[in-house]
């Protein structure tokens, strides 16, 4: 990926580190890309500017957080590690939320014209090609920033409602563990990892997931901070006669692993 400015090829950052985290906080984009360096220099691009940035890996975690909370502006790529924006541009058509956020979707070079009429069909505000012109995509970050969230056809809203997790029920929205006549009411964060592992049963969530929608930060390799979540998570579990352990499996240097199926008993 390559950004272009009037001087030239730009540097996949405009600022150090150090100054980002003190840039005010001016909206909330999500950015959405499967490539490290890619999110990497978005996300560079979008806080020299001021702007809060989370970041999302693949269509299912966008999808999670989507259904969690929206932000003002959605920066996504086209193609995705497990699918392409297709599938989250008919998801936010088909929301009941009050407001939907802008979304800019960016494609490959040589992307044919039918796919960017598509994607403006589905609901996209803008699409831009690669070689992406910084001013360019910045002025309509900052136009979209700006403006009021669109307004989608109002319809009815699901019940949130208990859903099977490690033996157990568990209920997203109110947090609540429960097995049998045993209930435990979890941490937000707990509960976001709950949710995490038990909407991708057989898969591994991989810890740039995790860091992006639980964390809300770039995965930088050290798993120090999951590895606690996780053990915070099996002891509130254990109170309502729940080994978390025997139901999830550590896959080095790559994510969790949540297994559906009833565990086969200890001996």
């Amino acid at each position: 990926m390559s950004f272009r400015t009037r001087s030239g090829l730009a540097s996949p950052w405009c600022c150090p580190p150090s100054r980002r985290r003190q840039l005010p906080n001016c909206g909330l984009i999500l950015l959405v890309s499967s490539q490290p360096r890619d999110a990497t220099a978005l996300a560079g691009l979008c806080e020299s500017r001021g702007w809060l940035v989370r970041h999302c890996d693949s269509v299912r975690a966008t999808q999670r957080l989507l259904r969690r909370s929206l932000p003002r502006t959605l920066l996504l790529r086209h193609r995705l590690a497990d699918g392409y924006s297709d599938q989250i541009l008919s998801q936010l058509g088909d929301s009941h939320a009050p407001h939907l956020p802008r979304s800019i979707v960016m494609v490959e070079a040589g992307t044919p014209s039918r796919l960017e009429a598509r994607l403006l069909d589905l609901g996209a505000d803008t699409v831009l090609r690669d070689p992406l012109r910084v001013e360019v995509l910045l002025a309509y970050v900052a136009k979209y920033e700006r403006a009021t969230p669109r307004c989608p056809t109002p319809g009815p809203r699901a019940a949130p409602a208990f859903v099977p997790f490690a033996g157990g029920q568990f209920h997203p929205a109110a947090r609540i563990f429960r097995r049998g006549r045993n209930s435990v009411h979890l941490t937000r964060r707990e509960a976001q990892l709950a949710e995490l592992l038990g909407g991708a049963p057989g898969e591994v969530v991989t810890y740039e997931s995790m860091y992006a929608e639980i964390l809300h930060r770039l995965f930088e390799g050290d798993t120090s901070n999951m590895r606690v979540l996780l053990r915070k998570l099996d002891q509130s579990l254990v109170r309502a006669g729940v080994r978390l352990r025997d139901w999830v499996e550590v896959i080095p240097k790559s994510g969790y692993r949540y297994r559906a199926a009833t565990p086969p008993p200890r001996r």
